[in-house]
């Protein structure tokens, strides 16, 4: 039986969905896997094209660590603290990892993205209070995407997934 048809932005979210795979097979941060969803369908021309990148434990519900959409080039994954910020709220426990495994994490999607041309930014957690104009200003001032270094074990996991896809496709002709 062969698979649905994929549109161009979904076809291409994919493709970044299994790279990313790929890349943190044997990466755990404590007990979590890096999972990243794929779309199964159309994403209407790119415009339901947001992927979620989680930590996936072996049991238990994920935890949203980030989001990308390819086809806006950019990407958005959260930073340590907003992680724990979340965790801590949601399962009333700390993470099962620490900051310095994290940040390991951290710098291998941004490695990872940044070979699809993908900006990523890092967030902190969101403030409680309102922010002030003051605030707004002192965000507009500062540059928020930090650019992406590839390092070459990029390359490799790229040639995988295209190979993977010449496979995919022979098969699924």
């Amino acid at each position: 039986m062969k698979g649905k048809i994929l549109t161009q932005y979904a076809s291409h979210a994919n493709t970044i969905a299994d790279t990313v795979r790929a890349a943190f097979t044997k990466t755990k941060l404590g007990d979590h896997s890096v999972e990243m969803t794929a779309p199964t369908d159309s994403t209407k021309g790119g415009l339901l094209a947001l992927q979620h990148v989680t930590l996936k434990p072996v049991t238990g519900m994920a935890l949203v660590v980030g989001t990308v959409n390819a086809g806006e080039k950019r990407a958005e994954l959260r930073s340590f603290a907003h992680v724990a910020k979340v965790n801590e709220e949601r399962f009333k426990r700390p993470l099962p990892f620490d900051e310095p495994a994290y940040a390991a994490f951290l710098e291998k999607a941004e490695s990872v993205l940044g070979a699809f041309g993908i900006e990523t930014e890092v967030t902190d957690a969101p403030r409680d209070t309102a922010p002030s104009f003051a605030d707004a200003a002192e965000t507009a001032a500062k540059p928020a995407v930090r650019s992406s270094h590839a390092v070459p074990f990029v390359v490799v996991i790229l040639l995988v997934a295209i190979v993977g896809g010449a496979v995919w496709y022979a098969l699924h002709r």
